[in-house]
């Protein structure tokens, strides 16, 4: 979990450069893409009034990724029951992520990013992999009106979110926007 500066670093020739920050308590930008559907949607209206997880990941054909979607789908169940709301982001086609999503038994909203319009505007390009040119693996934890709450860099595997952080997160957001938190009195 992170509560602060994420510097984002890209490894040219080994010498370690800024390329750009997420910050915990930054506003990320409305995303407009198009999702698994080819259908345009904006990110605050993906996000309605609940806590989200906003995932940004490599690509269908990354192992860890698909490990780490198979945890995603176990919370599902609980995040839809609670409120709460999930939404992946990858440079795949739209088409590939329909057939990614279904193949996962996956119920929430997958966004497209083809034509890489916010991989530099976040700073989460993934310099390693030139073939793809994908995301930088990250998970932000966001308020309904879209700032970071906490974030993980996904780069290592066991920098991303146990699903036990995530309902932390949740739960830690979920009674701090619900006047109704505690039940009434009678």
């Amino acid at each position: 979990m992170h509560r602060g500066p994420m510097m984002v670093w890209s490894y040219a020739g080994g010498v370690g450069v800024e390329r750009g920050r997420v910050d915990v308590g930054d506003r990320i930008p409305d995303l407009d893409l198009p999702d698994h559907g080819g259908q345009r949607r904006r990110l605050s209206d993906l996000v309605g009034g609940d806590p989200t997880l906003l995932h940004f990941y490599r690509g269908w054909w990354c192992p860890k990724e698909r490990q780490f979607f198979r945890r995603l789908v176990d919370l599902q169940d609980d995040a839809e029951v609670a409120y709460t709301r999930m939404v992946s982001v990858s440079v795949d086609p739209p088409q590939v992520q329909a057939a990614f999503r279904a193949g996962l038994d996956a119920r929430w909203t997958f966004l497209s990013d083809q034509n890489r319009r916010y991989v530099d505007e976040l700073g989460l390009l993934e310099i390693t992999d030139t073939v793809h040119d994908p995301y930088l693996p990250m998970c932000l934890v966001l308020t309904p009106d879209l700032v970071v709450h906490t974030a993980y860099g996904g780069y290592w595997y066991w920098g991303r979110p146990t699903m036990a952080e995530l309902r932390t997160d949740f739960r830690q957001l979920t009674r701090a926007l619900r006047p109704d938190w505690e039940p009434p009195s009678a």
